[in-house]
């Protein structure tokens, strides 16, 4: 498929995929799991409350405020887990 350029040439159009991982595909993706091990139980997890609801988030992950670095209690643990849950 061609289209026209700004100075009106025809150019070939070449469909590129992009590839949009979360911080959390990535960051599972270079460390692993553990199966039967979940973030519930593990000694980086940490429970924030604000305005009436729970976040949970992973020390290793990292601790913003964005929702990119909220964790599931029920996530499979990566293979930085530590026994020891809150």
């Amino acid at each position: 498929m061609k289209q026209i350029d700004i100075y009106g040439n025809e150019v070939e159009v070449v469909d590129t995929p992009i590839e949009h991982k979360t911080m959390k595909q990535k960051f599972r993706e270079k460390h692993g799991f553990i199966q039967g091990k979940y973030c519930k139980d593990c000694k980086f997890h940490h429970r924030f409350d604000y305005h009436y609801k729970y976040y949970h988030k992973c020390e290793k992950l990292g601790m913003s405020n964005s929702e990119a670095t909220d964790i599931r209690l029920k996530d499979i643990a990566c293979k930085l887990y530590e026994e020891g849950g809150k």
